[in-house]
């Protein structure tokens, strides 16, 4: 069977329920890892209460008028909002190249489904559970021990679940390009180390991107790093409201166009490269 022919089943709404019992199963063996639930809530609490006290350190002793528009509360909201965005998005990007190695992407392929709607929904899945069991805990934690600006205008509670979606859709299509590559390197260890190395510094999970230098930015607003995590976090939060939020909302729609693109055009060419190699 040619690789790839099961997709033909892959859109129709009465596809719908074999996705979702995709999603579902990846929830409950993520159920299993019980320990590492606990050192993944332990991790976030601990980067909240590292990175708390050092804002307020460096705010302590930062001159007035050099705080880039964030307050002390303002600058502690955002660090807490972001590390919920950063692990709410998290997601297994090793499985496809582990099953390129072992050979069982072959059996993916020639399943009914559509491969990459399929990763999707395993990656929603582990969405679910991250939610549930490790952001629910670091808020009511974050809540309970600092002083956190919690908006009250509905629009922001819109505006940032539009921008947490497009920020989870640019992360998933970004994830799945890096991992495509491992149809054509054996080790793609060192493309997941530079995707990491660009997201943390330019994604603004540790300093928000108004910290930049002016020179700076215009090339970070040309990458899509800030668009997973900076854009929802300060739609969401309010630092960014009105026409400059549904500017950014609208960048990463165009972001979510090109990445989906790029993982199209990569799929298809692995998807030949398997059949040439006799997969």
């Amino acid at each position: 069977m040619r690789a790839g022919s099961g997709e033909t089943a892959a859109f129709g709404g009465a596809a719908l329920p074999v996705y979702l019992n995709f999603a579902i199963k990846t929830f409950q063996s993520q159920l299993a890892y019980k320990f590492e639930y606990f050192v993944g809530v332990f991790n976030g609490l601990l980067y909240i209460f590292i990175f708390t006290a050092l804002w307020g350190a460096i705010y302590s002793a930062m001159p007035a008028g050099a705080q880039n528009s964030f307050t002390q509360p303002q600058i502690i909201t955002y660090a807490v909002f972001a590390l919920v965005c950063r692990v709410s998005m998290s997601m297994d990007d090793t499985d496809i190249a582990g099953r390129v190695r072992t050979g069982d992407i072959a059996m993916d392929m020639i399943k009914p489904v559509n491969f990459t709607l399929m990763v999707l929904a395993n990656a929603m899945g582990e969405t679910m559970f991250h939610w549930f069991t490790r952001v629910a805990p670091i808020i009511l934690v974050c809540l309970l021990s600092f002083d956190i600006i919690v908006p009250t205008a509905p629009e922001r509670y819109l505006l940032g679940a539009v921008a947490w979606i497009l920020g989870y859709s640019i992360s998933f299509l970004l994830n799945f390009s890096f991992a495509l590559l491992a149809f054509w390197f054996v080790e793609t260890f060192s493309f997941q180390l530079m995707k990491y190395g660009l997201l943390n510094i330019f994604s603004g999970s540790v300093v928000p991107i108004d910290f930049f230098p002016e020179w700076a930015k215009p090339a970070i607003a040309a990458m899509p790093f800030q668009y997973i995590l900076y854009t929802p976090t300060a739609v969401f939060m309010g630092h960014i409201t009105g026409a400059g939020a549904y500017k950014l909302i609208a960048l990463q729609g165009v972001w979510v166009v090109i990445l989906g693109g790029v993982s199209y055009v990569m799929w298809n060419a692995a998807k030949r490269k398997l059949v040439v190699q006799g997969g």
